[in-house]
C-alpha cells in the first residue's frame, strides 16, 4: 500500500502544527498543504509542517485521503462549495472550523462524496496563554495530552468516525463525543462571549479621553483580553448562528457584572475579595485538570504498531496502483 495522504487547508498555526506532529508522528504519510495566503504555505514549508505545497485547491483536495479543513468558519462555506466536487468517495473531510452544525448543513449541500466528521482540537493547557497564532510558530506538542471534541453525524459511516478518532490519538488528543447542537451552544459561552467582552472592553477604552496614553501603558491583562478580536469576523459570525443562545450568555454575563458593580458602589471590599479569590481557585482546578486530563479513561492504539496505519484509515483507504496527480 502506498503512502497515505493527508491535505490541511488553512496553514494558520492551528493546520502547520498538525502537519508537524503528523511529520513527527512513526507513520509514513504524506502531508500537502494549501491555503490562499501564499506566505503562510511558505513559512509551513519552511518549518517542517508539509511534504508539499498544492496551490490548485482542487488537485490538493482531489490527493487527499484525509482532508483537514482548518479554516475560519467564515471562510467555510466558500471552501466546501470549491472542494465538494474533487473530494473522493474514500476521503474523510474532517472539518475544524468554529461551529458544527452549519458546517454539516454545507457539506451536505456541496459534496457529492466522501465522509464529513465534525470535530475541535483544544490546544494542550500549555498553550492556553499563548495566543499567538503566527505561522512560523507551529508547535507539534499543541495537542498533546490535551483533547479531540468529535461531533459525528447520525448517518455518518463509523469507519469515518475511526479514522477521525485515530487522527486525532496520533497527534496526541483523546476523543471526547460531543452533540454537535451542545457543541455549538457550549461554543457560545466559550469563544463568542469572550470574543464579545474583548470588543467591548476595548470600545469603551478607545472612545474614553486619554485613551492613546491608557493603550500606551496598557500590559499583558489587556492584550489577552483584547486578543479574541483578531478573529472578529468570526466572532460576529458566531454570534449572530444562534442568537437566543449568544443573548443567553450575554445576559448572565451583564447579571454577573452588575453584582460585581454593586459591590464596587457600595464599597464592598470583603464580598468582592471573596468572589474574586473563589473564583481564581476554581480557575486553578480547571487549569490542573486541563494539565492532567485525567477525566478520560479510554486508551487509544499503539501508535508504534506498523499496523496502525489501517486503524487510522478505520477501513476507508483503498489500494492506490499509481500515484495520485
Amino acid at each position: 500500500m502506498k503512502a497515505q495522504t493527508v491535505t490541511i487547508v488553512g496553514m494558520g498555526r492551528l493546520g502547520a502544527s498538525i502537519g508537524m506532529a503528523l511529520k513527527q508522528s512513526s507513520l509514513k504519510l504524506t502531508v500537502i498543504g494549501n491555503d490562499r495566503d501564499g506566505s503562510l504555505t511558505r513559512q509551513a514549508e519552511a518549518v517542517g509542517a508539509v511534504d508539499e505545497i498544492k496551490r490548485n485547491l482542487g488537485r490538493a483536495v482531489a490527493a487527499a485521503d484525509i482532508l483537514v479543513l482548518a479554516v475560519p468558519f467564515v471562510e467555510l462555506e466558500e471552501t466546501l462549495q470549491i472542494v465538494g466536487d474533487s473530494v473522493q468517495e474514500h476521503t474523510l473531510v474532517l472539518d475544524l472550523s468554529g461551529l458544527k452544525g452549519p458546517g454539516l448543513a454545507w457539506a451536505q449541500k456541496y459534496m457529492r462524496q466522501g465522509h464529513y466528521v465534525g470535530g475541535s482540537l483544544v490546544l494542550a493547557a500549555s498553550a492556553l496563554a499563548d495566543g499567538r497564532s503566527d505561522t512560523e510558530l507551529a508547535d507539534p506538542s499543541l495537542f498533546q495530552n490535551s483533547v479531540f471534541c468529535v461531533t459525528p453525524s447520525v448517518d455518518v459511516e463509523p469507519a469515518a468516525v475511526e479514522t477521525a478518532v485515530n487522527f486525532g490519538r496520533l497527534i496526541g488528543a483523546l476523543p471526547y463525543f460531543v452533540d454537535m447542537v451542545e457543541y455549538d451552544n457550549l461554543v457560545q459561552g466559550t469563544e463568542t462571549l469572550p470574543g464579545l467582552m474583548a470588543a467591548a472592553l476595548f470600545g469603551t477604552v478607545h472612545k474614553s479621553t486619554g485613551w492613546r496614553d491608557m493603550l500606551r501603558f496598557a500590559g499583558l491583562p489587556f492584550a489577552l483580553t483584547t486578543l479574541p478580536l483578531t478573529t472578529g469576523a468570526d466572532i460576529a459570525r458566531l454570534a449572530l448562528n444562534d442568537k437566543e443562545a449568544t443573548l443567553h450568555w450575554l445576559n448572565v454575563l451583564m447579571e454577573e457584572m452588575q453584582q460585581v458593580r454593586q459591590w464596587v458602589y457600595e464599597g464592598e471590599e470583603e464580598l468582592l475579595t471573596a468572589r474574586l479569590e473563589g473564583l481564581q481557585l476554581e480557575r486553578d482546578r480547571w487549569l490542573r485538570e486541563r494539565t492532567k486530563n485525567d477525566w478520560l479513561e479510554e486508551k487509544g492504539p499503539d501508535l508504534s504498531q506498523a499496523s496502525f496505519t489501517g486503524h487510522l484509515f478505520g477501513g476507508l483507504t483503498r489500494v492506490r496502483g499509481e500515484d495520485k496527480g
